[in-house]
């Protein structure tokens, strides 16, 4: 069976229609369902609200991916900062906004972050403390009792941590 589909200014315009509302909205899955909420936002938090895949999938890697980036000593300081004021990262082994989170930092760095995995199928899982923070979508910070969902920089993670070192967060190539 063949499909032709005619092009026509109309098509042209909705087509542009739903690329202008997917750059200025965004979507939230709830229960498998997505809705639609409109934003003036221009700028827009990254975090994984889909949930985790389906169990009757066997997991053959419970753990993330390695981090390979190299942490500077402002990425390393601010990650001390962090674990000092009991900061928490609430997050899933298979989301990818966690681990470009996790690279952001590099590898030294993030063994000092204390970080939450909250599916049940991964390494050092503790559900339950994700539960009892209502955590919703991946990577959720915890920070003097609030929470921030999605991947945040690292001046935005120093400036609501009080963070008042020095700020120099250069990106890290990831070692060969």
């Amino acid at each position: 069976m063949k499909f032709k589909m005619k092009v026509s200014k109309f098509n042209f315009c909705a087509i542009a229609i739903f690329l202008t509302l997917g750059i200025f909205g965004s979507t939230k899955a709830d229960g498998g369902i997505a809705q639609f909420n409109s934003s003036n936002k221009s700028t827009q938090t990254l975090a994984q609200t889909l949930p985790p895949p389906p169990a009757t999938q066997p997991v053959t890697e419970p753990e993330a991916p390695p981090i390979l980036s190299e942490s500077a000593p402002d990425q390393i300081a601010l990650a001390t900062h962090l674990q000092t004021i009991k900061a928490r990262m609430y997050g899933a082994y298979w989301c990818p906004h966690c681990h470009t989170q996790q690279e952001l930092f590099g590898k030294e760095a993030f063994t000092a972050i204390t970080y939450i995995e909250c599916d049940p199928r991964g390494k050092d899982a503790q559900p339950d403390l994700c539960k009892a923070a209502k955590i919703q979508a991946y990577p959720t910070w915890e920070i003097r009792g609030k929470y921030y969902t999605g991947r945040q920089s690292l001046e935005k993670l120093a400036l609501l941590s009080g963070y008042k070192g020095s700020s120099n967060f250069q990106p890290q190539l990831p070692s060969p």
